[in-house]
């Protein structure tokens, strides 16, 4: 089996977890080191360096670094606008680093999102994406198809003031799923992600689409997307953007039997809104990186 999506044992899912916690660890590293004047393309060439100092081969994503009003994917965003910038960070700006590291096999997703200074619309923004840590999760063990749930936060987000700009993202995902890939002797890319990853995700898209499979690996608000819950990994992504500010965060739930929990208890968000809620600062501190 080249693509392993569902049915992951104990240690499998302990391995998924400690690589999600280094890509975390990678992204709060780096977005501490962060200063003035530095663009976009510059951030992302670093982070390429320390995915690849950790291990990393692949990507099913590249990393994606997000300043400024980039942060709220404005307008009519294609998938090429992900791609970094020359844009230089300044004081104030939202800042996103995105990647979709594969260590040995086993593809993460994480986000880290903070502001670049005080920013009083990107602390209530990302107080309100927290919300929706607790929603999906209960959302899908009380049984609700995968488009209600989607629905619901986008409903939600636009409710606080806010787009749902995860809507703009490939596949207009809310979420889409972690899998574990089997060892070839060779790496291709299309379009900027991993070849392996992205043709399976295609193959098994098209067939949801064409009704001779129901388990399609995104999460949207779509037709595909209408039955309740696969088992397996889920990288789930709320997305959040207004005028020049965006936040997000990202990280998997398991679902096992139809019960979802997160596979983290404590992922960088999760600091995060804890340091808002009593009124303290949620810049990223510095941290030693752990493989």
């Amino acid at each position: 089996m080249l693509v392993k999506s569902k049915n992951f044992p104990a240690p499998m899912l302990d391995e998924f977890k400690r690589y999600q916690q280094l890509s975390f660890q990678i992204l709060e590293s780096k977005a501490a080191e962060l200063q003035a004047g530095q663009s976009e393309k510059e951030v992302a060439r670093a982070l390429v360096l320390e995915y690849r100092a950790a291990g990393v081969n692949s990507f099913f994503h590249l990393p994606v670094v997000l300043f400024g009003e980039r942060t709220a994917l404005p307008g009519d965003w294609q998938i090429g606008k992900f791609f970094p910038k020359a844009k230089t960070l300044e004081e104030g700006d939202s800042v996103i680093l995105d990647a979709s590291p594969i260590f040995d096999g086993h593809l993460v997703d994480t986000s880290y999102s903070f502001c670049f200074g005080e920013n009083s619309v990107h602390r209530e923004m990302m107080a309100t994406l927290s919300r929706f840590r607790k929603d999906v999760c209960d959302a899908v063990n009380q049984g609700q198809k995968f488009k209600t749930i989607a629905e619901q936060v986008a409903t939600a987000i636009r409710s606080a003031g806010y787009e749902p700009v995860h809507v703009k993202h490939p596949g207009e995902v809310l979420g889409h799923r972690a899998v574990k890939l089997a060892k070839i002797p060779f790496n291709w890319r299309i379009k900027g992600f991993d070849g392996l990853t992205l043709s399976w995700f295609l193959m098994k898209g098209e067939l949801a689409r064409r009704g001779l499979g129901r388990e399609s690996p995104l999460w949207n608000e779509g037709s595909t997307s209408d039955h309740h819950p696969h088992d397996g990994l889920w990288l789930v992504e709320p997305h959040a953007g207004c005028g020049p500010v965006g936040a997000k965060w990202e990280e998997i739930l398991v679902i096992e039997d139809g019960r979802a929990r997160w596979l983290d208890d404590e992922p960088p968000h999760v600091r995060q809104w804890r340091q808002i809620q009593n009124d303290e600062g949620y810049r990223p501190a510095g941290i030693q990186l752990q493989a």
